[in-house]
């Protein structure tokens, strides 16, 4: 059983997260999706999974998807900083140009709220911005080296977007060890958005702007991780070309296989006519 938080709005009340608490606390699992435009954050969660989401939006005007040539752009930031972590997996391999972060929060270390001698969580943060990106405090889409009155100072950094938190094994009331509670948080629920794209020949598709996070993440949580990877299929995929490809195909097509035809039979013709006659001589029976 899988417990999936995408992206609440509003903050989630004192009895709700005490009741997630204890879940977590007998082994549960946990995907928490987080969003800096809305109010929710992880609460008395923090303590249990040692991450404090932080709604500042993660900002980059060095790697970014361009979408409209606006300084709004660079909340598209991209970024290519995966752990090898589980979790990850498929993604790392798959996501060549760059996952986006659309609006992305951040995520910073919390006190684990552990007792005292117990065995502290294993944490990991799976997914960092580039180097280049920086919170945008003040919402102006610029990097602001020096804060004005009031205001906190900017700084590069590589923020961190995920964490993957494994608690320590727990005793059932049979004695028996069971494993621990296994919880990932993202600080950007748009991962988990769909997007339409364009899949050649004029053709659009609707694909997750995650790629495969979800489902390696599902599979991390249920215990399932060794059958992470990349799913091969035998479907035939269409060959895509880009503009100045499918230029080249229709100029080779129009002119140059017609000229390569004239080409061919003119030569022909040329051999044909410098080919001497056969010489000839009449029989008497």
């Amino acid at each position: 059983t899988v417990v999936i938080v995408l992206g609440p709005t509003q903050p989630l009340q004192a009895a709700e997260l005490a009741s997630l608490d204890r879940y977590l606390a007998k082994g549960g699992r946990i995907l928490f999706a987080l969003d800096p435009q809305a109010e929710a954050t992880l609460g008395q969660l923090e303590g249990r999974l040692g991450v404090r989401f932080e709604r500042a939006s993660i900002t980059d005007d060095r790697s970014f998807l361009p979408q409209r040539g606006s300084p709004a752009d660079r909340r598209f930031a991209l970024t290519t900083q995966f752990s090898s972590h589980a979790s990850t997996t498929t993604l790392s391999r798959t996501i060549e140009a760059g996952l986006p972060l659309v609006d992305s929060g951040a995520l910073f270390d919390a006190d684990f709220a552990a007792a005292a001698g117990a065995e502290k969580p294993k944490k990991t943060f799976v997914i960092r911005s580039m180097e280049s990106a920086w919170l945008d405090r003040n919402n102006n889409y610029t990097f602001d080296e020096k804060a004005a009155e009031g205001e906190a100072a900017e700084k590069r950094d590589r923020y961190n977007v995920a964490a993957a938190v494994e608690g320590a094994k727990t005793k059932g009331a049979d004695g028996k060890e069971t494993d621990g509670f296994r919880a990932l948080v993202y600080a950007d629920v748009d991962l988990f958005a769909d997007a339409v794209v364009d899949a050649g020949f004029g053709q659009r598709a609707l694909v997750m702007i995650g790629g495969p996070i979800l489902e390696d993440a599902v599979r991390w949580l249920g215990g399932e991780e060794v059958f992470a990877g990349e799913v091969i299929t035998e479907d035939d995929k269409p060959i895509k070309h880009s503009k100045s490809q499918d230029n080249v195909w229709f100029l080779l097509i129009i002119v140059g296989l017609p000229l390569l035809v004239l080409g061919l039979g003119l030569t022909a013709t040329r051999r044909r006519r410098k080919k001497p006659a056969l010489a000839t001589r009449e029989v008497t029976p």
